[in-house]
């Protein structure tokens, strides 16, 4: 199966070296890694109507907590620029240390989050099937 092109946007360095791991391990080739949500933006400000295989990426995985710019203040500006730059195709996983369902929820509530992985929780195994998943809607 040919798994698309990832973007993660995570300000901790282990918590990003971690997931390349992981998603290599499960034959990702394209990976991009952005420490704040703020260049996340940027870098996908640069993608407007070309269409592309792998580029933009198809998938969006982002942290929840972080400074400057937190993971639902990026869903909130990514809508917009979704709109703009006809990025439909890219989704979102939201990366997150927290079990709180009702930050969960508000997650889910954006058309394009598609899931939630909670760090420390989940396996390889868990991810690819999840990234089957999203290959296939």
């Amino acid at each position: 199966m040919h798994f698309p092109s990832v973007l993660i946007i995570d300000d901790s360095e282990l918590e990003r070296y971690m997931l390349v791991h992981q998603l290599k391990k499960i034959g990702i080739k394209t990976l991009v890694e952005k420490s704040d949500a703020i260049s996340g933006l940027s870098y996908l400000n640069g993608f407007t109507t070309e269409k592309s295989k792998d580029i933009p990426p198809k998938l969006i995985i982002l942290d929840v907590n972080m400074p400057v710019m937190n993971g639902f203040e990026f869903l909130k500006k990514f809508t917009e620029l979704r709109e703009k730059n006809e990025l439909s195709q890219c989704q979102v996983l939201m990366y997150t240390g927290s079990e709180n369902v009702a930050e969960h929820n508000k997650a889910l509530q954006y058309d394009f989050v598609k899931g939630i992985l909670i760090k420390g929780q989940f396996e390889v195994e868990e991810l690819r099937i999840q990234l089957e998943l999203l290959c296939k809607s």
